[in-house]
């Protein structure tokens, strides 16, 4: 819905001055035909999904209702992918890539998306900077899951993504902030809490100093460091821990980070109101 749904109805909405319009070969003495060519228009739908995609096509059908009903012309045709890439190449000369965007999170990153990143060192080195502020405020936020694009960039020698990356990290004004996490309990269908699994969280994060070159960020963190409880290094992000979670919710974790001074101080309903919940837990660590 948001990266290819809402960008083709504004593409739509932006570039066409009028409503776009099928045309329809019946004749005049057609109307019955008309009539259900009508009907049907207000329910089909056609999805892109080829004839190797039998596992998105089971469960796009299951969104049928008697208002919306999904057909599949590709599969109808018993055309692959590889059908679509060859009609595309003898109509326009050129093999149609996956439509993704290079660093997208959802790709297998298999040999052709590896080329692809190697083909925009630009983009790729942009969304490393993200993802680096991503880190220092989550360790857990990589882009990937289980692995972070830095590593994928190195892993597969992508030279020049990985050092455009770091000139901008040495080029970025940096500063201090502080991070805070509560974690409330889930709750059952009945409304009982359960404490061995985490349910909605809230966080707070503060930028605490003004932008500084990086090294001063990182002397101003370390200045800081007697009053962590754990000094913690992942990816080349160091974190000073003044409070871990504990093992069952609700609870909450505390920690200051060097990161790009891109991010503003900012809390979901307001710091005061995220202070209030703080404190409120408080009491709840010494029980």
């Amino acid at each position: 819905m948001k990266f290819k749904a809402w960008v083709i109805e504004h593409l739509l909405a932006n570039h066409l001055h009028h409503p776009a319009r099928h045309a329809f070969g019946y004749n005049a003495d057609e109307t019955e035909r008309v009539a259900k060519s009508e009907a049907a228009n207000l329910r089909r739908i056609a999805f892109g999904f080829n004839a190797d995609e039998i596992a998105r096509i089971d469960q796009a059908a299951t969104y049928d209702s008697p208002l919306r009903q999904s057909f599949y012309p590709l599969l109808e045709w018993g055309w692959t992918r590889q059908h679509c890439i060859d009609y595309l190449y003898q109509k326009l000369g050129i093999i149609w890539r996956r439509s993704a965007c290079v660093q997208c999170p959802f790709n297998a990153l298999k040999g052709d998306a590896i080329a692809r990143q190697m083909e925009h060192p630009d983009q790729i080195a942009d969304a490393m900077m993200l993802e680096h502020v991503s880190l220092s405020l989550n360790p857990r936020g990589t882009l990937y899951r289980n692995r972070s694009l830095i590593e994928i960039t190195d892993a597969n020698a992508n030279y020049i993504a990985a050092d455009n990356y770091r000139t901008k990290l040495d080029r970025s004004p940096w500063a201090v902030y502080r991070v805070r996490r509560l974690y409330y309990a889930r709750e059952d269908k009945n409304g009982k809490a359960q404490p061995n699994k985490k349910g909605i969280a809230y966080r707070a994060v503060e930028r605490i100093t003004d932008d500084l070159a990086r090294l001063a960020a990182v002397d101003h963190l370390h200045g800081l460091a007697m009053s962590a409880n754990q000094i913690a290094v992942r990816r080349g992000i160091t974190y000073l821990y003044r409070e871990h979670c504990a093992g069952t919710s609700p609870t909450r974790e505390e920690f200051l980070v060097v990161a790009p001074a891109v991010v503003e101080t900012k809390a979901r309903y307001g710091l005061d109101w995220f202070d209030n919940k703080w404190d409120e837990r408080q009491g709840s660590l010494f029980e």
